[in-house]
């Protein structure tokens, strides 16, 4: 924020205390209770915001100068990190020399293609193998949903087929 806007607002707030705190007492001496409460709570809250200013100022201040220290204390143990470091070192010394790296390539896209080849082919059998097993089972699950034979209304033990069936017979 700009000097000039805090420098506004701080004017803005200090007429607002010093018009409200004048208005609590003016009221209060003409005995207007409603409105020497309402002036005084319009002080309260100009108070409040005051203090809320300070304290912010404050905390931005505190944190500035923690995140100071931190940056500090961050780079000293960066150099006690760095001095007691041992040196690098290659675990393949063949990774050790970048101009022979050239049979490295080659042999990872070798077995790279040879894995693709190998998955592939337990693909192919897993899905030849799998599917009627597969189908069978759901078949054999889904049984006892399937319809009865003839349909729900064809059932020749049931005396209710007259009331089913059409109103009128046709006679042929």
């Amino acid at each position: 924020m700009s000097t000039t806007i805090r420098r506004l607002g701080a004017l803005v707030l200090a007429a607002t205390l010093v018009g409200t705190g004048g208005y609590v007492f003016v009221y209060l001496y003409r005995w207007e209770w409603n409105r020497a409460i309402v002036s005084a709570v319009l002080f309260l809250a100009a108070e409040v915001a005051l203090v809320g200013w300070a304290l912010a100022a404050r905390l931005t201040r505190i944190d500035a100068h923690l995140e100071a220290l931190d940056a500090e204390r961050h780079n000293q143990r960066l150099a006690r990190i760095r001095e007691a470091a041992p040196e690098p070192s290659v675990g393949f010394e063949w990774l050790a020399r970048p101009d022979q790296l050239g049979v490295f390539v080659p042999i990872l896209m070798g077995a790279g293609v040879a894995l693709s080849a190998v998955a592939w082919v337990v693909e192919r059998v897993a899905r030849a193998t799998a599917q009627p097993v597969a189908e069978r089972n759901l078949a054999a699950k889904l049984g006892p949903l399937s319809l009865p034979p003839g349909g729900f209304l064809a059932r020749p033990d049931d005396g209710f087929a007259l009331l089913r069936g059409p109103a009128v017979r046709s006679t042929p």
